[in-house]
Order: structure tokens, then sequence, then C-alpha cells
């Protein structure tokens, strides 16, 4: 037996999808501004702040765009499901 979507539902899982996305971006700034102010000098310290910024930034906002995207498909399919249950 097939069990119909509940657009509702997904919904809501589709924002908790995208806010999930928007934590992973904050929890990137917060560290970046730890890793920015820890008191050291020198050329490693350079490296390892260009390092993180470079490779961490990059995996947030990956993660926040693949969180965006899978949130959009939920609304979409959720949408779908409305006008197919509406007709």
């Amino acid at each position: 037996m097939k069990k119909g979507m509940n657009p509702e539902a997904v919904e809501q899982m589709s924002q908790q999808i995208e806010q999930a996305g928007e934590d992973a971006m904050a929890a990137f700034t917060e560290v970046a501004g730890r890793v920015e102010g820890f008191d050291w000098t020198g050329e490693d310290r350079d490296r390892f702040v260009g390092e993180f910024t470079g490779t961490m930034q990059e995996l947030a906002q990956r993660v926040r765009q693949g969180c965006t995207e899978l949130a959009e498909r939920g609304r979409q399919n959720a949408a779908k499901q409305r006008a197919a249950s509406s007709s």
C-alpha cells in the first residue's frame, strides 16, 4: 500500500533543511572569527588562516547551497502534490 505525501510535513522538512545550511554557514563564521582573532603571528599563522578560510568557507558554502537546493526541491514536490490532490 502506497502512502501519499503530506505536503505540510515536506515543507516543514524543507525549512529545517534550509536552516541546517544556514546553521553550517553561521558555525563557519563563528569559528573563522576565533581563528582570525587567535593570538598567533607569523607565516605559519597566515598559511593556516588562509587554508582555513579558503577550504572551510568553500565547504560551508557548498553545504548551504546543497541544503537550499534540496529545500527548494521539497517545496516544489509539495506544491505538485497539492496540485495533484486538488485535481
